[in-house]
């Protein structure tokens, strides 16, 4: 799946990885778990109220993919080809980047600079799922604290989590360029602090001509946890810092109506936000 929309001058695309289907939808309860601090039964209640009885998440891959003065780059790469880690079955329904960035007319050499939110495996393996980088010319992008909290091999961290991340530093090498909050990593495109999720967790800012695009990487997975910023994951490293940079977003987004790509929101992932009650809430827009 791919759409094409611009920010200003920037041709932009947003590729799916793939999109899960039944029986390989996440459950709800997987990703707002007591030991995350999300009561069953709160879940249970906004489920009822707000999801039409929904018990999983439509949790889409989308990588967004734009075209800079200093050539094509890709925020994001998605799960990559023959991935096993959620049982086999969902292997045919990722690892699609490839073809996608083929059919919208990108580079056979693939883009000159990879993006990333953070360093978990379902944003960095389609880049390195071969053991050979997938876009051999690509330098990448990722924040320095991000770099160095999973080069760590003193953080207690299980070993699934952690290899992925090491196998995108070791291929990525000396063309791996650890970045800071604050600045412009290419032309239009910069990085904004986003951490929590992990400690290095980066937003995306596009900005050309007047016209923006933030792209969020995990800040937020599901409607539901915009009403209730405060809801976290299993996977929040600092739950406090999460809520925090999740509120501080879409307030942000809010207030300024500014247009919004969520990497796992259901394709391509762009959308409003609005401030409803003591929360927010998700407008996706046309495509």
């Amino acid at each position: 799946m791919i759409h094409r929309f611009s920010v200003g001058d920037l041709s932009c695309a947003v590729i799916s990885d793939g999109q899960p289907e039944p029986p390989w939808e996440p459950p709800l309860a997987e990703f707002f778990t007591p030991g995350s601090g999300v009561p069953e039964a709160e879940l249970s209640d906004a489920v009822a109220r707000e999801g039409a009885g929904r018990t999983t998440l439509t949790c889409g891959y989308n990588c967004v993919c734009v075209e800079t003065p200093a050539g094509p780059a890709v925020i994001d790469t998605g799960l990559g080809r023959r991935f096993l880690g959620y049982g086999p079955g969902i292997t045919p329904l990722v690892g699609r980047l490839g073809d996608g960035l083929a059919e919208a007319g990108f580079p056979a050499s693939g883009p000159v600079a990879v993006v990333f939110t953070h360093l978990h495996e379902d944003h960095i393996r389609g880049a390195v799922w071969s053991g050979e980088p997938t876009f051999p010319e690509a330098v990448a992008f990722a924040h320095a604290a991000e770099v160095a909290f999973w080069s760590d091999l003193t953080t207690a961290l299980p070993e699934e989590q952690r290899r992925p991340a090491l196998e995108a530093i070791r291929l990525f090498g000396e063309r791996l360029r650890p970045v800071e909050y604050g600045v412009e990593i290419l032309p239009h495109v910069h990085t904004v602090e986003a951490a929590g999720h992990t400690p290095g967790h980066t937003a995306i800012l596009l900005r050309s001509r007047g016209e923006r695009l933030l792209c969020v990487g995990d800040t937020f997975y599901d409607p539901l946890q915009l009403a209730r910023p405060a809801w976290r994951t299993p996977w929040d490293h600092d739950a406090a810092r999460s809520v925090a940079s999740r509120r501080r977003i879409l307030e942000w987004a809010a207030d300024e109506r500014l247009p919004v790509h969520a990497y796992h929101m259901p394709f391509p992932g762009l959308g409003l936000v609005e401030r409803r009650g003591d929360g927010f809430a998700w407008r996706p827009l046309p495509y």
